[in-house]
């Protein structure tokens, strides 16, 4: 005998269809008991949405030229009416011509490339750039072009320290660490330029041997490109600590021992092998607290580009880097530009209003710029992502509202600002990206493969080497690169190029 349950299938189908045809019918937005009712559209993968209504309009890619200010009355002709009469139309991203602010960094730049001196940068940002993405071959592509070594600055331990390619790195698991997000932060122990302090283990009252029982770190340079395989000279910064303190430093099994200076809240040690080394151990016999921050490779002319990655981060934090100690950085290291790229851990589809990012991010490139004051800024605009809307992937309604904030940022503080969003493509790139073959982007639709950081950096590098080619004063151009090879990328020394004048 048949049950009940199984007896007219064809109309339990039937009032399924029906009661999810109801449901696309409901009016977007509705809500029941306080919960968002989401739009069912039953025919997504067949009836598919023109692209024009997805979005609002973006912010233009990238405003005026350095040295020029801003003409927001021509900006805002050269857009298309608002339309007011349609009230279905998405509002529309306000649109902030951004001011220029790369005349420091160009004239130091100008001047590497006539006396060969030094142009240093630092590369804030969160997960985007983790293991030198983007900021490996956009430093490649600069050492070619204006000479210089090394990878910059590295911390005492990194969670990318298993999948960097630019150097490899080990560490012992007795490091003490402070970062961005501790919950405290001792004011002993200030964290440094990269957010962080390590504090290696005290030697034991009884040791025998001042160098036996330590924390240590292990640097190994990396094979990828030319100008990171050797170690041709090194500078360990750290923080006050005791008299007797000491590093035993080995290059290539060939070991000298140095004092570490006991007062100064960032002190520095410069280490010169006889010959550039591939490999650096540092071994810290140090008898009570003492902040350690990182040791920066590089090379006395051309190039640095120091990577500050910090995963999850949304830049805001980076107010947590005592003023003091970051102006003694910025003594230090003379930065000549400071990137600051951030977004993805910011962007939401529910957030309508992002004046409080801005906000916040004003006083961060208040205090970057008052530490380092002979630095040009450059906000990098958040990258395109993807979300599932109706049933396929297009760019989050946050991106446009994001990016005008960054742009109004930027205008605020007198910073440049480019336009990676547009860069890319624009709308729904992040998509294409992830699905065409080989993929430039992860299935998470957010972050970038090493194919698709290789093509930002190309695209970067050409949007600055157009900033130094073009005549002050002159508009600039909207940046565009020419689309590298993939098959060029996992051997490729030379990285993307642009010509210079």
């Amino acid at each position: 005998m048949s049950s009940p349950r199984s007896q007219n299938p064809f109309l339990l189908v039937l009032l399924t269809v029906g009661l999810l045809g109801l449901l696309s019918l409901l009016k977007p937005g509705l809500t029941v008991g306080g919960v968002a009712l989401r739009p069912v559209r039953l025919l997504a993968d067949v009836l598919r949405r023109p692209s024009a209504t997805r979005q609002p309009a973006l912010p233009p890619p990238n405003g005026l030229g350095t040295g020029a200010k801003a003409n927001t009355a021509t900006a805002a002709a050269s857009l298309p009416p608002p339309a007011d009469d349609d009230p279905a139309a998405p509002p529309k991203a306000p649109a902030v011509a951004n001011l220029g602010g790369l005349d420091s960094f160009l004239a130091a730049l100008r001047q590497t490339k006539a006396t060969g001196s030094k142009t240093r940068i630092a590369y804030f940002g969160d997960s985007m750039i983790e293991g030198d993405l983007v900021t490996g071959d956009l430093r490649n592509s600069l050492q070619a072009a204006f000479g210089g070594t090394g990878v910059g600055f590295v911390p005492i331990n990194s969670v990318t320290a298993d999948f960097r390619e630019t150097i490899h790195q080990s560490f012992s698991p007795d490091w003490r660490e402070y970062n961005l997000v501790s919950a405290k932060l001792p004011a002993t122990y200030p964290l440094g330029v990269s957010g962080h302090a390590f504090l290696p283990r005290e030697l034991a009252a009884d040791s025998a041997s001042g160098r036996a029982d330590t924390s240590w770190v292990q640097y190994q340079a990396g094979q990828r490109f030319a100008g990171t395989r050797r170690f041709a000279e090194a500078r360990l910064f750290y923080g006050s600590g005791s008299g007797h303190d000491e590093v035993l430093v080995t290059t290539d099994g060939h070991r000298v021992p140095h004092a570490l200076a006991p007062t100064g809240p960032l002190n520095e040690l410069i280490l010169k092998p006889g010959t550039p080394a591939r490999r650096m151990r540092l071994a810290f016999a140090t008898h009570g607290p003492r902040p350690v921050y990182g040791v920066s490779f590089e090379s006395p002319q051309g190039i640095t580009l120091d990577n500050f990655s910090f995963r999850g981060n949304s830049g805001m934090s980076l107010t947590r880097i005592p003023f003091k100690q970051l102006a003694a950085f910025g003594q230090a290291l003379d930065y000549r530009l400071i990137i600051l790229h951030y977004g993805v851990n910011v962007a939401n589809a529910s957030v309508q209003d992002y004046t409080f990012y801005e906000r916040a991010m004003t006083r961060v490139v208040d205090r970057m710029q008052r530490a380092f004051p002979n630095a040009s800024i450059l906000i990098v605009g958040m990258s395109d992502k993807s979300t599932r809307l109706d049933g396929e992937f297009v760019t989050d309604p946050s991106v446009p509202r994001l990016l005008a904030a960054q742009q109004r940022l930027a205008r605020r503080t007198h910073a440049a600002f480019w336009n990676l969003f547009e860069a890319m493509g624009g709308e729904n790139t992040m998509t294409s990206w992830v699905e065409q073959s080989p993929p430039l982007a992860n299935k998470d639709y957010t972050h970038l493969n090493s194919r698709g950081a290789y093509r930002v950096a190309g695209l970067l590098y050409t949007y600055l080497m157009e900033e130094y080619n073009r005549p002050v004063g002159a508009p600039a151009a909207v940046p565009a690169a020419p689309t590298p090879s993939p098959r060029a990328h996992p051997d490729s020394s030379a990285g993307p190029t642009a010509a210079l004048r």
